[in-house]
């Protein structure tokens, strides 16, 4: 059975189904948020020995993961604009199969040319991933019950850096940086064969009967995506997403090269903004969800609570050039990147409930691509800062004030912006 987005009928009501149902799709969605950032964190793991082996300047190794963000981006437009001639269940299947095909050039990699190659394929995979995987959760639950399926869809990325980075951290240290890309492709086999047993729709795929007012008929596309709400998910979700693509690039760097940890110590150090990341994840999304059952809308459920959580992150991530400590610095790393990733917790849900039912994958991906977007700029500037700079360390402390300080407006301008019943007015 695939997953139709097309519209049902405005009055049919959502089909009985077993409790346990949601979750395990929702369970099965956070596989595919844990196949992505497995594969983005491999990068800052094999950093070190690959510019070591193929003689690259950090610059050239942040061209190589900007890579994966740029047909990201590609593949997560392309979703948008097809909207509702999608099928959740077989783009996903497919997704898994060209990840797993785009780990063997890495594998095999003689050079920079074949490592671009598979960040190029693999990226083309990962774009229409995540938005889908929150997309297909979403069809099992209404709007005020999205804020946990969300945290534990986005939790997959924080169960991608505690449980399986530090493993494949070993794997790199003990049989070479190739075996990484091999780990990978696994892992990309299983999700895969999971999807296609339990990935399915759920009774609100094709309308929207809980959206709060929002018609099921398509208002206006291009007129919501204008409007402040989608805007600020656009822009929140660009500055986290640029923020993420650094930390999953050079993290693991900053641990040895700035702050003299070794190798092992950098990739478990790795896990740690993930442990945060996970109460961070329950904590926001929990609050949300129970604000909005107590009767407060999204604006303060989603667009204040979000907010102010992404403008302390960037606060805390912004101050890490004055900190001298490694011990404090490493805290402050897993403090504010920590609670960044809750961003998802916040926007997709908002955009679920700014847009019809058939809209929603498109609205998704267009967030999604807005994060990639972000990730083609970012590793290459903050390869250059690292390229330039007069110390060591300096150059990773650079990055995080600069991406720290634009998370901070990001969050602010998120908190200030984000009202989807006002704007649901406007698009009416």
């Amino acid at each position: 059975m695939t997953t139709d987005l097309s519209p049902t009928p405005a009055d049919d009501a959502p089909r009985a189904v077993p409790k346990w149902t949601p979750w395990a799709v929702t369970a099965a969605a956070a596989g595919a948020h844990v196949l992505v950032f497995v594969d983005k964190g491999l990068l800052g793991i094999v950093a070190k020995p690959i510019r070591a082996e193929f003689g690259m300047s950090a610059t050239t190794y942040g061209m190589i993961s900007s890579a994966t963000y740029l047909l990201t981006m590609i593949s997560c437009l392309l979703i948008g604009l097809s909207g509702r001639r999608i099928s959740t269940r077989v783009v996903l299947l497919g997704c898994g199969l060209l990840c797993t095909i785009g780990q063997i050039p890495a594998a095999l990699a003689a050079g920079a040319v074949m490592l671009v190659l598979s960040r190029v394929v693999v990226g083309t995979a990962e774009g229409p991933t995540v938005p889908l995987a929150h997309n297909a959760a979403y069809s099992w639950f209404p709007a005020d019950r999205r804020g946990m399926p969300a945290a534990v869809i986005t939790s997959g990325a924080s169960f991608a850096k505690i449980a399986l980075l530090p493993v494949i951290s070993l794997l790199v240290v003990a049989f070479g940086w190739r075996i990484g890309f091999v780990a990978i492709g696994v892992i990309a086999v299983v999700w895969t064969t999971v999807w296609f047993f339990i990935g399915r729709p759920g009774p609100y795929a094709g309308s929207d009967h809980s959206a709060g007012g929002a018609s099921s008929s398509d208002r206006s596309w291009m007129r919501g995506l204008r409007t402040p709400t989608m805007l600020a998910c656009l822009f929140a979700t660009f500055a986290q997403g640029a923020l993420a693509a650094v930390v999953f690039t050079w993290l693991p760097s900053y641990f040895q090269n700035g702050l003299g940890y070794s190798a092992t110590t950098a990739g478990v150090l790795f896990a740690l903004p993930s442990v945060a990341g996970v109460g961070a994840l329950v904590l926001i999304g929990g609050i949300g969800d129970r604000l909005m059952r107590a009767g407060a809308s999204a604006k303060v459920g989603r667009g204040r609570v979000g907010g102010i959580c992404l403008l302390l992150s960037g606060v805390v991530l912004a101050a890490i050039p004055a900190i001298d400590a490694p011990v404090v610095a490493v805290a402050a790393v897993t403090l504010g990147y920590g609670f960044s990733v809750a961003v998802n917790t916040v926007t997709f849900p908002v955009v679920s409930e700014l847009f019809s039912a058939s809209r929603r994958a498109g609205a998704l991906a267009m967030i999604t691509a807005a994060s990639a977007a972000a990730g083609i700029v970012s590793p290459l500037v903050a390869g250059r800062l690292v390229d330039t700079a007069a110390a060591p360390g300096s150059g990773y402390t650079a990055s995080f004030l600069v991406f720290g300080t634009l998370l901070a407006v990001g969050g602010l301008i998120f908190a200030l912006a984000v009202d989807p019943s006002r704007d649901r007015a406007v698009r009416a």
